[in-house]
């Protein structure tokens, strides 16, 4: 099938790097797009009038985390003391005793929940770190249910997060989980990698640097180079990981992350805010941006949550100043791509105290050709002939808006997810009126409702402590009855 949309402002590709097509055109044949111009006058069985609408490449999410969407919002909010950022770590590690996997059919909500939820929001690519347990052909499945690109398999690591008696975390090797784990990853893209058309694609997740011993990193190395995928490691995403890394092998995470051989052109690292030259660790020894740089590694940047645990990458435009590459993700909820994009200007902005920093093209940049080039992926991340035609559609007539000379600065400094109206994965329409065309959005949002609200009740069943949701983060105002 052939569409072509027009009439909006194209975010087209010169070559070298986005341009502003004003009342442009874009020609879909297939799942690949065939022009980028001012040409209206090719046919095409369906045409899309895109006036007043900014017409942009799929955007990519370079971290999203679908098992933790519905009734993890424990998780994320905000009120929780927390001195090393850890999060999860102090606030969702259960007692060992404790430990009991949610329902398959729970898990499989929610990733099916999270994976609608970035791709509603205008990612067309995620990367999905994965954790948590779940049936591996259910999320298969749900991959092809909700229709975006996805890059997945299984997590796996040498060590698990556990809280003792007294409230503090402690790490446990689990020799059950480091190599079998990899395997588990490896048999996974061996079986689903490329299914649903090429949507569903294969990369290693070792999962936190601080939980993987140097020899597994080593092994996802080369498992992914005889795969040939790409690799994702969380690294540098609190200071409890900073600290544990510095006391175990006397060297920050980026220097020890090189010495281990992880990183590279094909290694995205989740985070990677906290680095020997943040001012809330300020280590004196080593040049960690020097060899994130060199490495050509990418940086997932998750601005909005690193925000909610009160610390900030220090900083966007350091980092690209440095040479680093950077591309941006959600992290978990709300899982919204546009919004990322703001929060990541706005808050360089502050560390750096420069009102011209991070600037509208640089975070547009990474949440698109920074994805792109993170997942090794030139034909995702623009709008230019033979590329695939992953088009995300938003609607920039609103007073929110107002009248608009730069369209992309307007859209990093005011926009969200909510202005997405149309979606577009390999040439399919998926989100339309900013509804899927593949699942019910109202039945899926009533579900998730619901999950969440399972979930909370049960949780201190599995709290160190039997403590209820409420407890450990009291309600903004009290509910009357």
């Amino acid at each position: 099938m052939s569409i072509r949309i027009d009439g909006g402002v194209v975010v087209g590709w010169s070559g070298t790097g986005h341009e502003i097509i004003p009342n442009g055109s874009v020609l879909i044949d297939g799942d690949s797009i065939k022009s980028v111009g001012a040409d209206k006058s090719q046919p095409a069985d369906r045409v899309i009038d895109a006036s007043g609408k900014i017409v942009c490449p799929g955007f990519i999410n370079l971290h999203v985390h679908s098992q933790l969407n519905v009734g993890d919002y424990l998780l994320t909010d905000v009120t929780k003391k927390d001195y090393l950022a850890a999060n999860w770590f102090v606030f969702g590690a259960p007692l060992k005793e404790k430990v009991e996997p949610p329902a398959p059919p729970a898990v499989a909500l929610g990733r099916k929940y999270a994976l609608y939820s970035a791709l509603r929001n205008g990612a067309t690519t995620v990367l999905d770190p994965g954790g948590g347990p779940g049936a591996l052909d259910d999320y298969v499945a749900i991959v092809g249910q909700t229709g975006g690109r996805v890059f997945f398999s299984p997590p796996f690591r040498s060590h698990d997060i556990f809280t003792d008696a007294e409230g503090r975390h402690y790490y446990e090797e689990r020799p059950d989980k480091g190599r079998p784990g990899l395997k588990v990853a490896v048999d996974f893209i061996k079986k689903f990698h490329g299914a649903h058309n090429g949507r569903l694609q294969g990369i290693l997740n070792p999962a936190q640097a601080e939980t993987c011993e140097p020899s597994l990193l080593k092994e996802s190395v080369a498992a992914a180079k005889e795969l040939d995928v790409p690799l994702h490691l969380h690294a540098g995403g609190n200071f409890r990981e900073f600290l544990e890394i510095l006391n175990k092998y006397r060297k920050p995470v980026a220097a020890y992350l090189a010495d281990v051989g992880i990183l590279g052109p094909r290694t995205t690292l989740g985070h990677m805010a906290i680095t020997g030259g943040h001012s809330r660790v300020d280590y004196p020894l080593g040049d960690e941006m020097k060899i994130l740089a060199e490495s050509g590694a990418t940086v997932g940047h998750c601005p909005h949550k690193c925000a909610k645990m009160a610390f900030a990458m220090e900083s966007f435009g350091r980092y690209l100043e440095a040479g680093v590459r950077i591309g941006l993700g959600t992290d978990t909820y709300p899982l919204d791509i546009v919004s990322e994009m703001r929060y990541a200007s706005l808050i360089s902005r502050l560390v750096d105290r420069q009102a011209a920093g991070a600037r509208a093209a640089d975070v547009f940049n990474a949440a698109t050709i920074g994805g792109a080039t993170a997942l090794g992926r030139a034909d995702l991340g623009r709008l230019a002939v033979g590329a695939k035609a992953d088009v995300v559609i938003i609607n920039l007539r609103s007073t929110r808006y107002g009248p608009m000379r730069d369209p992309i600065n307007a859209l990093v400094e005011y926009g969200s997810g909510a202005d997405v109206e149309t979606v577009l994965v390999d040439g399919e329409v998926v989100v339309e009126n900013g509804r899927s065309t593949r699942i019910n959005d109202d039945e899926l949002f009533a579900q998730a409702e619901a999950g969440a609200k399972r979930a909370w009740d049960a949780w201190s069943a599995r709290d160190w402590n039997g403590r209820s949701v409420e407890q450990i983060i009291p309600p903004a105002f009290p509910t009357r009855g």
